[in-house]
Order: structure tokens, then C-alpha cells, then sequence
């Protein structure tokens, strides 16, 4: 199949998926879960399995179907009996614990059962939930009877019409579950990612108006084709709540959520459980399969007509900027990917550097110094380098003076100061530092010392600058010196930036030279005298 849609890829997918908008199997026995509530007290399903009907609300405190839901589902269990109805809450956030007790503080007035802070997913998990919010339906018995994700009006009714019917013993409640007019199929829900961004696939009816939001802020509006939608998000560090909206045919809005987390590639303290999230497994893949070829064609996979081409059909943002990473236009995707790896299918044929050393084998050296730049140390190019094109010389991630400071913080406040150094102005920091690596642990800097602003400013030398540079202070100054002891170009002018004139170091020339302390001239001697 050469040059398939994204759309043709996943239209026929999803709908062959059986049971993706389930979160459990009808007829499971349920899974005798526990978790600490609210108050840390232990919550055990076990207490309650086989004794009564029991309702699961599973939701997070960022989906606003999942809060806006609290208040129906409070109604909903005034109007049955406790012998008859028990309820237990699961929270699906995994951090910011602290944050999620005081939220539902403020709900203690309507939240009248257990609810469970399932910060690690081990209550949620038996159950494979898909998307929030979710209910499922526990019979006496203990076994699964019902299961729906949403929370509009008409799906709190059937939920309360359901609940009615299980409490009497009624038989065919499985037959209420309908087909809802919104599932969020990809990506898994609770799982991470490395990517900074990611599609967000499901299926819905033709030309139906969707809205997705993040973290309950950016929005975009796409409108689906055929049953499908699928529509690129940006993500941030962390945990992201994901929230697709689409208004059904009576009118009421619909809202499906997945959590999925980010974590950085370099770095630490922002970290997650969840597994990772892959697409092309044989699990993703399997109903794909039925209709689509998901191979390239043989013996086409070191051709850029072929292999590329096929790959593109789903991927080609990949290479819609001004500047292609060689290998693509060359020899396709294959110079860097595995086309038969499993179990993820499409692995890179070496982890980090020691891919980019298959082309780039004179970057090594750069290794043998002694002091390496933060991501070269960890072996990862791709913390600045796009693998696969950029608007940006080298396929930096972003312009050097940008991509620099998204972890070099503190120097963007200099942007701020009165006097900015050109190089700083420009954004050119490779100009006085290099990128890689160093012999000198001296933040990199291309030459040493003096030699560094020398580099530019060659026209200065001791005999025509008005300070006096490279011999020893003869005041005793708190001012920095070479390791000779010498008076340098950082003594009295800063690198980056000043609020002083010329970069002087801050109070200028008066921090060294008092105006009373100024030595002064004698008086000049009377003419003729």
C-alpha cells in the first residue's frame, strides 16, 4: 500500500476494535480492589461484594465531566437504599496527592461514600479503564453488569434506570449499553511517552465538530472524517489530561478523557508508573491488519520512494520543515529504523549517540574530553537536534538563543538588562561556547580567559585600552582576577548582560574607584612660575 491517508490507516481500525468502548468484560467477576480514601483510611471492595449492588465512579479532578458529574451521582444515590446501593469513588490522579484532598474537600457535603486516591492505579487496572469518566455496575452476586464512559444527562439516566434494574434482579440490562457517539481510542490511557507531542485518535459520527483540550486550556476544533478523528497535541512535562468534546444529536455534550504522562529524556525528579505508550505493536496493529498492509513493500525498504513514502502517508509532519535530517531524502527511514523490530515495531537501529555516530563518527572525539555538555554526557542528540527536520540550522529543536535557555532558566532574565551583549542579543551562544564538549571546565568557552573577548574585540591591546589589564590589581578590590592574579576582561565588564554602560560589572568604575577616594591632581603651577 504506498501513500495511504492517516485517515485510511485508522478508519477501518477502530471500528473493528470489539468492545473499545468497554472498561471491562460484561459478565467478569469483579476484581476485590483496595485504596486509601480520602481520610488514608483503607477502602476494600471485598467489603461490599456480594452483599449489595455496588456503582464504580472512576474520574480525575481535571475532567470537568468528572467533576460536574459528582453532583448527579450524589443525586442518584438519595434515591436508593444503602442496603441496596453502595458506591465507591476512584481518583485516577497520580500526583499532586495533596492537591487532590483539598479538592474534594470541598465536596464533602455531596460525597456521602469511599472513595479511593488510586494515585498508583492498582485499584483501577483490573478493570482496563479506557477513558473518563467511567461507571461500572457490580450485581449482588459480584459480577459485572453494566459499564459506560461519559456523563451526559441521557448517560446518568440510563445509569440510574440500570442501577434500578440490577437492585430488582433484573435480567437484560446489558442490552441498554449503547454505542457512544464519542470513544477515544489512542493514545492508551494512564501510559507515558518521551514525545512532545502525540495523535489523539477515535472515532465518532461523520462530520461531527470536536473540540480537544489540555489540562483544561489550549484548544483546537477539528471535525471528523467519516467516523473518524484523529488531530496532533503538543504535551507538556508531566501529566497531561487530554479532553475530547463533541455535542450529540440532542444537543448535550459529550466529553471523553485520557491521562497520559510525559517524562523528559534527560533530567530527573519528573517522573511516572505508567508503562509506555507505543503504537506499532501487534496489539494496535492486529485490526489494522484486516484491511491495511502495514509493511513496506519488499525489498523497498532502503528507498526514499518506497519505504519513506509509505511511512509518510501517516508521519509527514516529520518532514515539513526547511531543513531534512540527511538521512530521509538519502536513503529513507531505514538508515535509522528497524523495520522488523519487535515487540515495538519500528525501534531505532542503536539507542541514543551511538545511532548519530553512525554518520556523524567525527562527533565521537568529542567524547574523549573532559568535561561534556548535560546532554551529550547522557548520550542524547536528540535533547536539541530534531532527528528528523527543523526550521533550524543542524536541525535544532529551536533557535540556539531559545533552545538553550529551556534549560539554562536564570539567563532569561538578561534579556531584561539595560545593556545586552550582542552574542546575547542574537541568541548566538555557540559563538563563545561550544555545544558539545570541553578541556577546560570553564562553562565551554571556545578559547580561555582574555582570548575568548579577544577573539572580537582584536583591535584592543594593554597599550591603547584606558584600564590598565593583565598585571596585578594595586588595590586590594573584590573583583575577580585571572589565575595569575591578574586584572582580566571579567573584572570589570559581565558577559551576558548589565545594567551598567559598556557591560561594567554592576556599580561600575565606583565599585573599585569610590568618587572620595579618587586619587587627585595637584594644582597646575602658576604661568610663568
Amino acid at each position: 500500500m504506498k501513500g495511504f491517508a492517516f485517515a485510511a490507516l485508522f478508519g477501518a481500525a477502530l471500528l473493528l476494535f470489539p468492545g473499545a468502548v468497554q472498561a471491562a468484560n460484561i459478565g467478569d467477576k469483579a476484581v476485590a480492589i483496595k485504596g486509601d480514601g480520602l481520610d488514608g483510611t483503607r477502602v476494600d471492595l471485598g467489603a461490599y461484594l456480594g452483599k449489595k449492588v455496588i456503582l464504580l465512579k472512576f474520574g480525575s479532578i481535571y475532567c470537568s465531566t468528572c467533576v460536574t458529574s459528582l453532583e448527579d451521582v450524589a443525586r442518584i444515590q438519595k434515591k436508593f437504599k444503602p442496603s441496596d446501593l453502595q458506591i465507591v469513588g476512584l481518583n485516577l490522579d497520580v500526583y499532586g496527592l495533596a492537591r487532590v484532598k483539598r479538592f474534594y474537600r470541598g465536596y464533602s457535603s455531596i460525597i456521602k461514600y469511599p472513595f479511593i486516591v488510586d494515585e498508583k492505579l492498582a485499584a483501577s487496572r483490573p478493570f482496563d479503564i479506557q477513558s473518563i469518566p467511567a461507571h461500572i455496575v457490580i450485581d449482588k452476586e459480584g459480577f459485572v453488569r453494566y459499564l459506560s464512559t461519559g456523563a451526559s444527562p441521557e448517560d446518568l439516566k440510563t445509569l440510574e434506570d440500570v442501577l434500578g434494574r440490577v437492585i430488582r434482579g433484573e435480567t437484560g440490562v446489558e442490552k441498554l449499553m449503547k454505542e457512544l457517539p464519542l470513544q477515544v481510542f489512542l493514545p492508551a490511557n494512564f501510559s507515558k511517552t518521551y514525545q512532545d507531542s502525540v495523535y489523539v485518535v477515535g472515532t465518532s459520527k461523520p462530520g461531527s465538530k470536536l473540540s480537544l483540550s489540555l489540562n483544561g486550556g489550549s484548544q483546537q476544533n477539528i471535525t471528523s472524517m467519516r467516523d473518524l478523528f484523529y488531530i496532533r497535541t503538543p504535551l507538556s512535562l508531566g501529566s497531561n489530561y487530554i479532553e475530547v468534546q463533541v455535542v450529540d444529536d440532542l444537543g448535550g455534550k459529550v466529553n471523553q478523557g485520557i491521562v497520559i504522562f510525559r517524562e523528559p529524556k534527560i533530567g530527573s525528579g519528573i517522573e511516572s508508573p505508567f508503562p509506555i505508550y507505543y503504537f506499532h505493536t501487534e496489539k494496535n496493529e492486529g485490526p489494522c491488519k484486516k484491511c491495511h498492509d502495514l509493511n513496506p513493500p519488499e525489498g523497498g525498504a532502503q528507498g526514499f520512494a518506497t519505504a519513506t513514502q509509505f511511512c509518510l502517508g501517516c508521519h509527514k509532519e516529520l518532514t515539513s520543515q526547511k531543513h531534512v535530517h540527511g538521512p530521509i531524502p538519502v536513503g529513507g527511514c531505514a538508515p535509522c529504523h528497524n523495520f522488523s523490530s519487535r515487540p515495538h515495531r519500528y525501534e531505532p537501529m542503536a539507542s541514543g549517540q551511538e545511532l548519530c555516530f553512525k554518520c556523524h563518527e567525527d562527533k565521537r572525539k568529542e567524547l574523549v574530553k573532559t568535561f561534556l555538555h548535560g546532554p551529550m554526557s547522557a548520550g542524547l542528540c536528540a535533547i536539541c537536534h530534531n532527528p528528523h527536520s527543523s526550521n533550524e540550522k543542524f536541525t535544532l529543536r529551536r533557535y540556539v538563543g531559545d533552545l538553550c535557555v529551556m534549560c539554562h532558566e536564570s539567563l532569561k532574565s538578561v534579556s531584561f538588562r539595560k545593556v545586552v551583549h550582542k552574542p546575547v542579543s542574537d541568541g548566538n551562544c555557540t559563538g563563545c561556547h561550544d555545544a558539545h564538549s570541553s578541556a577546560r571546565n570553564d562553562a565551554f568557552l571556545k578559547f580561555p580567559g582574555n582570548d575568548l573577548c579577544l577573539s572580537c574585540h582584536s583591535n584592543l591591546s594593554r597599550m591603547n585600552h584606558t584600564h590598565p589589564w593583565g598585571v596585578p590589581p594595586k588595590t586590594d578590590r573584590p573583583v575577580k582576577l585571572d589565575k595569575q592574579g591578574n586584572l582580566a576582561c571579567n573584572s570589570c565588564h559581565v558577559p551576558h548582560a548589565s545594567d551598567e554602560i559598556k557591560l561594567q560589572v554592576k556599580g561600575g568604575c565606583d565599585k573599585c574607584h569610590p568618587p572620595g577616594l579618587m586619587f587627585e591632581l595637584p594644582p597646575m603651577p602658576p604661568a610663568g612660575g
